[in-house]
């Protein structure tokens, strides 16, 4: 088993000060996993770890969020030796699968996410697999920063859970304290 925090913390990818989320959410800590995942040793190790969670599933397709979970979603897929598909931004801002790539083709795919904060972008995967009457057997992800254990009903599968202060905006208190919002 990895220490997925030591890593975290040896390549300072918790970050503290003030930050907005999407969800619209306040919070003191961001995790930036991209700065973990530069180092392709990590990226393989964070990959098999969580390539031997899913197993039990026996996915057929890993698919992820263009950008949070593409690199830690190809290196399970990799790991694995399954395909890895992914959905990106289109014109109108809405989650799709573009390039051909067409997930109907699969039965036992696994939505692969790098940081689970609200949840949003693996809703919108869920919502884009929909389109093509295909769906999910699971969740899986790197960091869970939230308290589910499900999310529309698949099972969430994480290598480690770090929960950040998150603060309604007109709540918190670095806005009260004047501290400067981040990006």
């Amino acid at each position: 088993m990895i220490d997925i925090e030591g890593i975290l913390q040896s390549t300072q990818a918790i970050v503290h000060g003030h930050f907005k989320l999407e969800s619209g959410f306040h919070t003191d800590t961001r995790i930036q996993l991209v700065k973990a995942l530069q180092y392709t040793w990590y990226a393989k190790q964070i990959g098999e770890e969580m390539a031997l969670k899913l197993h039990r599933f026996a996915p057929d397709c890993i698919v992820s969020p263009m950008t949070n979970g593409i690199i830690v979603g190809y290196e399970v897929a990799r790991r694995l030796d399954i395909p890895f598909i992914f959905v990106e931004r289109d014109d109108n801002l809405s989650m799709s699968f573009g390039h051909g790539l067409n997930p109907a083709i699969f039965r036992n795919l696994v939505i692969v996410e790098g940081v689970l904060e609200s949840g949003q972008s693996v809703k919108e995967v869920i919502k884009a697999l929909k389109r093509y009457d295909s769906e999910a057997m699971a969740i899986a992800t790197v960091i869970k920063e939230i308290e589910k254990d499900k999310m529309e009903g698949l099972p969430i599968i994480s290598l480690t859970k770090i929960t950040p202060n998150l603060y309604a905006p007109d709540e918190c208190p670095l806005c009260k304290n004047g501290v400067p919002l981040q990006s």
